[in-house]
């Protein structure tokens, strides 16, 4: 049977495959084959781990690619990782080529998050976890691929069933506006107008008049004219750069979407029109320090985040990355395939994306006009203008110092310890203790060794997703970093890794 979720032949089904899901990144890991320099694979196949998945020309039973020049015979093992957040544990299996992940050769087994980008011999694939599937398939023209987007499809349909005010947040360039147009279309008002307008190009003291229309020879400049309120009746007024709205419109605003009483009174007006329009609006700034610096009012932020949706950034969707560049370099008016090689596609995939699907399709644009992608130029295009200051990332609720929780878990001290090198004063002082008393901590922990031993631990924790306590580190130091690749080491491993059982 193939072990595809969707898509793709030449697999066999590896042992224990689990087609499970969630709401959450708790359901079950998958990796999903997004490019491959072997004629006969079949990219964009989903393929789930299950209990172990091996890659290679002729694996023991997994994704076999025997026209992978790249490949070993046995090249590559992933298998799920077991507690906190989702991804599997990548082990090269003493391939000529080796193994990838986001960039780097791994000489150790190595945990994979989320997103992660392996490269196995020609082919590379993106960590993914399950979700159901949503109530409505997302257009073609809008993938969904990641678990991110699954999510950000489900919120637009459920917000959409609603009237409610919606703010959407994301970097520059993310899209908002296809999202805003999506909430639209799938609204009860989709067949009224769609009326949007940036607030950053409003005309200087004609704010009002845009925004809510001008009764005729009010203004002896201005001929009558209607407003975007009035424009939008019947539909969404989507209103992008919220941040950028002059402070004296936004109290009028405010006032045309009153729960209560919605109306407002075009410029010159004596009669009070009512609103009739929901308002979705958009900005890549954060909203909440504008509302504490008095930049925009708290009450109007209140009115308008009643629904909320952040749309993730491009480096955020490497799922979804290779076939919206595809679709990019259709737009562009290119035929065929261009990303040919895996050290172009690769490039694509980790660049930062500072421009975000923007720039994404602004390359695709270069392409059609005869320069061919390679690395370098993939990675000066994704990362121009990555040294200049950028407002702050828009979030999602007010951002609130936490104290540290004491005592940190294992896992939480290893990371604390190896942020600060190992240093416990360092680490003392980001847990707001005394030294002594971390120290105590960590020997209690790790064991006698100090710093020796809670490195020690940290490379376990690495390679297998668990952290190890006193006693456990030196016989899981030799089976993990040090022990030899016999079948019975290999069972002791996995043993620890789904069980905690060495």
């Amino acid at each position: 049977m193939p072990a595809v979720i969707d898509g793709g032949t030449t697999l066999t089904r590896p042992q224990g495959l689990a087609d499970g899901g969630g709401e959450t990144p708790g359901g079950a890991p998958y990796v999903r084959w997004v490019f491959a320099e072997a004629p006969s694979a079949r990219t964009d196949a989903v393929i789930a781990i299950g209990a172990g998945l091996e890659i290679g020309r002729a694996p023991e039973g997994g994704l076999a690619v025997g026209d992978d020049g790249w490949l070993s015979r046995r090249h590559a093992r992933l298998v799920p990782r077991n507690g906190g957040e989702p991804g599997v544990v990548v082990e090269d299996l003493g391939s000529r080529n080796g193994t990838y992940v986001d960039g780097r050769r791994i000489t150790e087994r190595t945990v994979a998050p989320l997103g992660a980008v392996l490269q196995i011999g020609g082919s590379l694939f993106v960590v993914g976890t399950t979700s159901a599937a949503p109530a409505s398939p997302p257009p073609p023209d809008f993938s969904c691929r990641s678990w991110g987007m699954r999510q950000l499809w489900d919120r637009v349909l459920s917000l959409a069933a609603s009237d409610l005010p919606v703010l959407l947040l994301g970097e520059m360039g993310t899209g908002k506006t296809r999202v805003a147009r999506l909430l639209h279309e799938r609204s009860g008002r989709c067949n009224g107008p769609f009326v949007s307008h940036n607030c950053s190009a409003l005309p200087v003291n004609l704010e009002e008049a845009t925004l809510f229309g001008v009764v005729g020879g009010f203004i002896p400049s201005v001929k009558e004219q209607a407003g975007l309120l009035t424009r939008a009746r019947g539909g969404t007024l989507f209103l992008d750069e919220l941040a950028d709205l002059p402070v004296p419109a936004q109290a009028k605003l405010l006032d045309a979407f009153d729960p209560l009483d919605p109306g407002f009174l075009p410029v010159g007006g004596a009669k009070r029109l009512r609103t009739e329009c929901r308002l979705v609006s958009a900005t890549n700034r954060d909203v909440f320090a504008l509302a504490a610096a008095g930049a925009l009012r708290h009450d109007l932020l209140s009115r308008m985040v009643v629904g909320q949706l952040v749309v993730p950034p491009l480096r955020a969707r490497r799922e979804d990355l290779l076939a919206m560049f595809d679709a990019a370099l259709a737009a562009a008016g290119v035929e065929g395939p261009v990303v040919r090689s895996v050290e172009v596609a690769q490039a694509l995939l980790l660049a930062s994306w500072v421009e975000n699907v923007r720039g994404l399709e602004t390359l695709a644009r270069r392409v059609a006009l005869g320069e061919a992608p390679t690395p370098a130029m993939v990675k000066a295009h994704a990362e121009r203008g990555a040294g200049v200051s950028l407002p702050p990332p828009p979030v999602a609720v007010a951002a609130v110092e936490a104290a540290p929780v004491w005592p940190p878990s294992p896992e939480e001290l290893l990371a604390l310890l190896a942020a600060h090198d190992f240093n416990v004063s360092d680490t003392a002082a980001a847990l707001g203790r005394r030294r002594e008393t971390v120290s105590r901590l960590v020997s209690a922990t790790f064991g006698e060794g100090g710093r020796t031993a809670a490195q020690r631990a940290f490379r376990i924790w690495q390679a297998s997703g668990r952290a190890p306590r006193a006693g456990q580190i030196d016989p899981l130091f030799a089976l993990f970093c040090d022990g030899p690749r016999t079948p019975e080491a290999e069972a002791a491993r996995r043993a620890w890794i789904e069980r905690g059982e060495a």
